[in-house]
């Protein structure tokens, strides 16, 4: 296990440790220590500065155009919408599942239960199935995207964090600067490259989505998504999500931001966080100077 996997496992088991500490965040138990709401954004905003001072791609703001309700229990792992249809894939031992929710509505449509133990990681629909992958367990599912009835499993020899597809190859992420090229009907690897940028490799990459020829992808423990060349791995852009957390004082590390969803209609992006109350949707904009 490299040292960036090992700081992964111990956010997680910090997961698990927290309430019974007394420091799990409101969203996942017992509040942590009391902090400036203020002090907490502002550096929040100063971690995104300093990451992106000498990274030559072009950085991105946002606007909030709605916002969702969002199980604050959910440990979010992926996420992926699909004619309306909001899918969800939530991590934690003995706690993962696989939701489908009603987008303009919020409800909750059919929910699957892993067994406990299996970790869930991100998700995907192509075509009418839904790929899931797990965190550890080396294994994926593939389940009927009307009935969430399991189809089928797929092996793959890293840890699994990220999925999504390009219409053709599903593309998966296990936390290193590497995305992998998965044949969907058994997940044998086509390719893989790695992701780059002026500075050398990009790391932890985590919950992706393919939008418009690109892969979006959340850095972990960060507030921002690169934009990447399916074709180079080149990033070619960052969207700066500092500010969007709704409580940076309590929801802080493992509870980062972590899902993205494109609705196809609006080109518009849906974006939350672990055990976050909020699904945000929001519109790419040129960042303010």
């Amino acid at each position: 296990m490299t040292f960036t996997h090992r700081q992964y496992a111990i956010s997680l088991l910090l997961v698990m440790l927290l309430p019974c500490l007394g420091l799990a965040p409101v969203a996942c138990g017992v509040r942590v220590e009391e902090r400036s709401p203020d002090e907490a954004r502002e550096r929040e905003m100063a971690q995104s500065l300093e990451f992106l001072a000498s990274r030559d791609a072009p950085v991105y703001g946002y606007e909030v155009i709605a916002t969702y309700a969002h199980d604050s229990g959910d440990f979010t792992q992926g996420l992926d919408l699909d004619g309306g249809i909001l899918y969800e894939g939530t991590g934690r031992k003995g706690r993962s599942r696989l939701l489908k929710t009603d987008l303009a509505t919020g409800a909750i449509l059919d929910t699957l239960s892993l067994a406990p133990e299996y970790f869930g990681e991100g998700v995907t629909v192509l075509g009418d199935e839904v790929f899931q992958l797990t965190y550890t367990s080396n294994l994926g599912f593939v389940y009927d995207k009307h009935s969430l009835g399991l189809k089928r499993t797929f092996a793959y020899a890293t840890e699994g964090w990220g999925l999504t597809h390009d219409g053709d190859s599903l593309i998966m992420s296990d936390g290193t600067d590497v995305l992998y090229f998965l044949d969907p009907a058994g997940g044998s690897e086509r390719g893989r490259i790695g992701v780059r940028d002026n500075l050398g490799a990009v790391t932890l990459i985590n919950e992706l989505e393919y939008m418009d020829g690109e892969i979006y992808a959340n850095i972990w423990q960060t507030s921002l998504i690169a934009i990447i060349s399916p074709l180079t791995g080149e990033v070619s852009g960052w969207i700066d999500l500092a500010g969007l957390n709704p409580d940076p004082e309590n929801l802080v590390s493992p509870y980062v931001l972590n899902g993205i969803a494109c609705d196809a209609e609006t080109g518009h992006l849906l974006v939350t966080g672990k055990c976050w109350p909020h699904i945000y949707e929001i519109s790419i904009s040129s960042r303010p100077d």
